[in-house]
C-alpha cells in the first residue's frame, strides 16, 4: 500500500476514534441550579444554597456506579442530608486525607443522558471565596455496558464569593433587601 494511502487511513482512523470517544465520555459538574448553568454563586454568612450533582451518561454505556471524590470547602455546612437520585441504591461515604470525601452510589435501572445524582442544602458559614470541586482523577464511572470502569471529564467546580460571581442566593435575604440591590 502506498505511504500516501496508510497516511490517509492512519488520519480517518484517528479522527473516527476521536469522535467515539467524544460520545462515550462520563462528565460530571457541580451547579447551584436545576439548568446546570448556575456555577458561580455569592452571599453571606447564614446564605443557603443547592449544590446539585449532574452527570452526563452516554446512551451507548449507561450508569451502573459512579464514585466522586470531592473537596468542600471549610466555609460551608450541609443544612440538610443529600436527596439521591430515586435510582441509588446505595451510597458510601469515605473520609480521605486532605480534605476530601469520597461518595460511592450504586444504580438501578441503568440510567442515561443527564442524571441528576443528589442535591444538597448547604449554608455559607462566612463569606470568604471558596469551591465544591470534583477531584476528577480520583472520580470514575462503571457502564453497564460492558461493566468496566471509565474516567470522568469533570466540567467545572462550584464558586463561592469569587470575585466573579453575580448570583446572590435568596434564601435568607427579605424581599426588601433583594429589591435593593436593584435601586
Amino acid at each position: 500500500m502506498p505511504i500516501r494511502v496508510k497516511t490517509i487511513l492512519v488520519f480517518m482512523m484517528s479522527f473516527l476514534f476521536r469522535n467515539t470517544q467524544a460520545q462515550s465520555e462520563f462528565q460530571l459538574g457541580v451547579y447551584a441550579d436545576q439548568t446546570r448553568s448556575v456555577t458561580c454563586i455569592s452571599g453571606v454568612a447564614g446564605a443557603e444554597f443547592d449544590q446539585i450533582l449532574w452527570a452526563y451518561v452516554p446512551k451507548d454505556l449507561a450508569l451502573s456506579y459512579i464514585t466522586i471524590r470531592f473537596r468542600f470547602p471549610d466555609n460551608i455546612d450541609f443544612s440538610r442530608r443529600p436527596t439521591f437520585n430515586d435510582q441509588v441504591s446505595l451510597v458510601v461515604y469515605t473520609d480521605y486525607v486532605a480534605d476530601t470525601v469520597e461518595w460511592n452510589m450504586v444504580f438501578n435501572g441503568c440510567p442515561t443522558g443527564w442524571v441528576k445524582v443528589f442535591s444538597q442544602r448547604c449554608v455559607m458559614l462566612d463569606d470568604q471565596p471558596s469551591t465544591i470541586e470534583i477531584l476528577g482523577p480520583n472520580s470514575l464511572t462503571r457502564d453497564c455496558t460492558f461493566f468496566i470502569l471509565n474516567d470522568v471529564v469533570v466540567l467545572n467546580e462550584l464558586s463561592i464569593n469569587d470575585a466573579e460571581c453575580t448570583t446572590v442566593p435568596s434564601a435568607t435575604q427579605s424581599w426588601g433587601a433583594i429589591k435593593s440591590n436593584f435601586r
